[in-house]
């Protein structure tokens, strides 16, 4: 009798196995919203599409365009390749926020609500094309300005752009206003930089930048609040006071901290105004 119990365990075994198999298959299966299965088993990050249009690009394609994003000159590639099928705007705009889920540089809930606030703002799907790059600097570089302009529109501000050019006159080709917004009647011009504590940025760099916030002040009018925005205060206290007397000497605005702390003290300035 005990041979025979013994005999069938190893046969009970297989077939709880088959069924937990079985489950997590069908688990993952059943929704596409839930989740990718990997060539490797593993369970990669939601890449379901998040815009409702139909021309939306399938799973296994956001999988090889976030492939090839990562590669040398991959981001240009991938821009080359979406151009060539003439895509709604709306849908390239899907496609760069997925394949940035899959990549990790972004959370799926983050994406989605990037999504509803900011689908259509100009300067969006060009500011999402890179963030998918190779370069793990540029990538955060452009999600603070990303999150800046998503925590803006969070909190009831509108985002006229995001890296809009504009020809200041100073350097030999046009620079970017990173972001954009309007709150009332005031106008933030917005540099976004995204810094440790310990980076020094150079000062020449700095300059350039605060004098183009103040020629774009010029060209539209005093409405306009010129903003210098840095993700983390510097470490070194006598950089840190140069960086404010120049920013005084040109009447911008010197602000530090993360994307929604920048947002509250840039909706403060406005409410101020």
């Amino acid at each position: 009798m005990r041979a025979d119990c013994s005999a069938r365990q190893p046969s009970v075994r297989r077939i709880l196995l088959v069924i937990a198999v079985a489950l997590a298959f069908f688990g993952v299966f059943s929704d596409e919203g839930r989740a990718f299965w990997g060539s490797t088993g593993k369970v990669l990050p939601i890449i379901a599409k998040i815009s409702k249009a139909p021309e939306v690009l399938p799973n296994d394609e956001i999988v090889r365009l976030a492939r090839l994003a990562g590669e040398a000159k991959g981001t240009a590639r991938v821009g080359e390749e979406l151009g060539r099928l003439n895509l709604p705007n709306e849908v390239l705009e899907d496609a760069f926020l997925r394949i940035a889920v899959h990549q990790g540089r972004i959370a799926r809930t983050e994406a989605e609500g990037m999504f509803s606030r900011l689908t259509g703002v100009p300067g969006f799907r060009t500011t999402l094309r890179k963030v998918v790059g190779n370069s793990e600097v540029g990538t955060a570089g452009h999600l603070y300005e990303l999150r800046l302009a998503d925590g803006a529109a969070g909190r009831g501000m509108k985002v006229l752009g995001i890296g809009e050019k504009f020809d200041d006159g100073l350097k030999r080709a046009p620079t970017d206003i990173d972001v954009l917004l309007e709150h009332g009647r005031t106008t933030f011009a917005i540099e976004a930089k995204n810094y440790a504590p310990t980076t020094l940025m150079p000062l020449d760099r700095y300059r350039a930048d605060l004098d183009s916030l103040v020629a774009y002040r010029k060209v539209h009018g005093k409405r306009v609040v010129p903003v210098f925005s840095m993700s983390n205060r510097p470490e070194d206290a006598r950089y840190l006071k140069l960086l404010r007397h120049q920013a005084k000497r040109r009447e911008v605005e010197l602000i530090f901290g993360s994307a929604e702390e920048s947002v509250e003290q840039i909706k403060l300035l406005g409410e101020l105004r």
